[in-house]
């Protein structure tokens, strides 16, 4: 087992026994662009803590509309949820942003759960993180302007994956805003000629992140006072 398990902050967190415990069941998972880790109502198998990269939490329609409700990375876990909520995950899980991360099945997840009340503080604080990302998200599409949402994903992104460059496609970042793409090109481009990012081919380079703090919507804050480190 690699010795970067403690670059996820979930595992950096654990008391020496548990992290022992966990150890022989953690695998490596390389996380490629766009695999769904998680799909929405069926069982999970595998719970994921990411070293780097990021893992979007998507709201998925019966017509397969899709709407991003909350961002995991290194600071983080996916699946967690299996501890208390049941076996089944509530939203779609997929790599938005390519990276590390190991795993356990869920079996043994749940052994260490109901074993150590620490791991289950540790697990539940970051769980309560979610739900105040799920909530603060609704209001914020409801709420502020796709220009203003966009410089507040970019910033939480750049905070998860601690980079400037972000790959993602079009259709992607149109998931995450919940809008069409040509609101996507269009706030993009404003952006672009604000000097604040260079877009191309998929790929977004952040240029001046306090040109973007002063356009963002005020739920960065809100997101950044709720993350769990």
């Amino acid at each position: 087992m690699p010795a970067r398990v403690k670059e996820n902050y979930i595992l950096k967190r654990l008391e020496a026994d548990d992290l022992a415990a966990l150890r022989p069941n953690l695998k490596p998972f390389t996380m490629v662009r766009g695999t769904v880790v998680h799909r929405s109502k069926t069982q999970i198998d595998q719970v994921y803590f990411p070293l780097n990269g990021m893992i979007s939490i998507l709201a998925v329609t019966k017509s397969g509309e899709q709407i991003e409700t909350a961002v995991v990375g290194r600071e983080g876990v996916v699946g967690a949820s299996i501890g208390s909520l049941g076996p089944n995950a509530f939203g779609q899980a997929t790599v938005q942003i390519s990276g590390e991360a190991v795993r356990i099945q869920s079996g043994a997840f749940i052994r260490l759960f109901n074993a150590s009340e620490r791991f289950r503080l540790v697990v539940t604080a970051f769980q309560a993180s979610l739900f105040l990302q799920a909530q603060q998200a609704a209001a914020c599409h409801a709420l502020h302007t796709v220009e203003a949402r966009l410089c507040r994903w970019l910033l939480q992104s750049q905070d998860v994956i601690e980079g400037d460059t972000i790959e993602l496609t079009q259709e992607f970042l149109s998931h995450m805003l919940g809008v069409h793409r040509p609101a996507v090109t269009v706030a993009a481009v404003a952006l672009q000629k604000l000097g604040l990012i260079e877009y191309s081919r998929g790929v977004i380079e952040i240029l001046d992140r306090p040109g973007l703090k002063k356009r963002a919507c005020e739920c960065y804050e809100v997101f950044i006072d709720g993350l769990i480190k």
